[in-house]
């Protein structure tokens, strides 16, 4: 592909998610038809099943680009393999600022409650996006191990979230437990950054 292609192939793909980012702030995704976005976005119906089955395909794309700019909009990841505490502190309780101070209408949209529920793999999104960042600090290498690692435990840290919502009251009892458990989850999944840091230990 030349580069007059790539220009133009993208230059319709921006189009085509800024037309959806327009609709989606006005209506729930499931009401979004492939002829009205084809119109905003001046394509042809042809050319959006080029890049996408369905609205839904080309919805669930924008949520895994949305759920990463999220994972990306804070930094705690060094301090997984430093300071734990720290690590499970801003991960759970400082990352949680009111969306639309990191995303735009549109974006903050599509993670609505209204529509997620069109995104089967949501948490899986966060799961993957989270995991990029830490491997972006490299200090583990990728592979299958530390995929289950992370997977294990980034998946307790959201269902804590999710399940207990401690960013959501003011017990500092529960919240110091969650940084106490955690962060020794933490030190047994990756023992080699911490053989010489014993637990409890900042």
């Amino acid at each position: 592909m030349d580069r007059k292609t790539d220009l133009r192939v993208a230059k319709t793909l921006r189009s085509i998610h800024a037309a959806f980012m327009e609709l989606v702030s006005e209506k729930p995704v499931y009401k979004i038809t492939v002829t009205e976005l084809a119109r905003k976005a001046e394509i042809s119906k042809g050319t959006f099943y080029l890049h996408y089955t369905d609205i839904f395909d080309l919805y669930n794309k924008l949520v895994a680009a949305t759920v990463a700019k999220v994972a990306e909009s804070f930094d705690p990841y060094p301090d997984l393999f430093a300071n734990p505490e720290s690590f499970v502190r801003t991960f759970l309780f400082a990352q949680v600022e009111p969306l639309g101070k990191t995303l735009t209408a549109g974006e903050c949209a599509l993670l609505s409650a209204r529509n997620i529920q069109f995104c089967p793999n949501y948490p899986q999104c966060f799961i993957d996006a989270f995991r990029e960042q830490i491997y972006r600090v490299g200090k583990l290498t990728p592979c299958e191990e530390n995929d289950m690692k992370m997977e294990f435990l980034l998946t307790g840290m959201l269902s804590i979230v999710v399940k207990y919502r401690p960013v959501a009251n003011d017990n500092t009892g529960q919240k110091d437990f969650i940084v106490r458990f955690l962060s020794a989850i933490v030190r047994e999944t990756f023992p080699e950054f911490y053989r010489a840091n014993p637990a409890g230990a900042s």
